[in-house]
């Protein structure tokens, strides 16, 4: 295989261990989009982007974790083996990051997403929510079954005052119109495992309800019709992984069908960075066209919407607009 064109995105295979969250080399972000600034006192939801979907919201008294990816294993193919960033983890419990999570979801299998859940869930006492898939990623971690969620379709249920809705959506289809390492996880997966071992398992789309606000959060550039249709949201968080590669055509239905209805303030694209560099080092990967065509199309089609990134490890508004009050 193509390490150049591995699960469908252009990356670069990692060449140094772990960083720590100070120790980066320069970061990057997408170019010619303006990056949310953290605010000058303490908002009533933050949220803060650890690289590819990983989401962690926060109201002061309860966590919701998207994916809580943080280790970065080297790797060269499919069969390479891999298993959690143990130390990585401890330090983010340990620093105060994790320290009340108490739900991580994420939003497909794939070990770029999925890889931590069921170290992370040991460790905090959090609830995993998602597919069969993920279950058996939190079964072979050793989480208690009284504290995973199996979702088919869809699942909606309250964390403190976050309501958080799972519901299932569709992986960008970059590999033979699908997923990349498709199929599901059908026994408990305890790392060391392959990285091909990590399969897609059914993506999902999340929803963070607040009463400060709603997040909508689509970590691959698929969707199914009229999935998400009645649900609005101040703020999309948009996977955008992949997305040049598939045409414009895709990419406007994409939008479309996810940042349409909702009628956001802003739209937040996320995935867009090389998750085999180390923890913390973000470099940008994608096409051109991810930037060109979600400019066009926030202009054209939801003309309220403002387009941002996420620094990285920094604490932001979660529910804000792009800049706006």
């Amino acid at each position: 295989m193509n390490r150049r064109t591995f699960l469908g995105l252009a990356i670069v295979a990692a060449a140094v261990p772990a960083a720590t969250l100070a120790q980066e080399t320069a970061v990057r972000t997408l170019p010619g989009v303006p990056v949310l600034a953290p605010p000058d006192e303490a908002p009533a939801v933050s949220v803060t982007w650890y690289g590819v979907t990983t989401l962690l919201f926060d109201d002061g008294e309860t966590q919701i974790l998207v994916d809580g990816f943080v280790s970065r294993p080297r790797f060269e193919d499919l069969d390479s083996l891999a298993e959690p960033d143990t130390p990585r983890i401890e330090a983010m419990i340990e620093s105060g990051a994790f320290r009340h999570v108490a739900m991580i979801t994420p939003v497909h299998s794939h070990f770029d997403h999925a890889m931590d859940v069921g170290a992370v869930a040991v460790a905090t006492g959090a609830t995993v929510v998602g597919s069969e898939s993920t279950a058996n990623i939190a079964r072979g971690a050793g989480v208690d079954e009284a504290r995973i969620v199996v979702v088919e379709e869809r699942h909606r249920q309250q964390f403190g005052e976050f309501t958080v809705e799972v519901i299932r959506s569709a992986h960008a289809p970059l590999v033979n119109g699908g997923p990349p390492i498709p199929g599901t996880i059908d026994a408990p997966l305890t790392p060391p495992a392959r990285i091909g071992d990590w399969k897609e398992g059914g993506s999902y789309t999340i929803v963070v309800e607040h009463p400060a606000g709603t997040a909508l959060i689509q970590g691959s550039a698929g969707y199914v019709e009229g999935r998400l249709a009645g649900i609005a949201a101040d703020v999309v968080y948009l996977g955008i992984g992949g997305l040049g590669s598939l045409g414009k055509d895709h990419a406007a239905a994409y939008f479309d069908e996810i940042v349409g209805p909702t009628a956001a303030r802003c739209v937040v694209p996320i995935h867009w960075d090389d998750f085999t560099l180390p923890f913390g080092n973000i470099a940008w990967r994608g096409s051109i066209y991810d930037v060109e065509w979600l400019r066009e199309f926030a202009t054209a089609r939801s003309p309220a919407a403002g387009l941002a990134t996420l620094p990285f490890g920094e604490a932001v508004e979660a529910f804000r607009g792009c800049g706006r009050s």
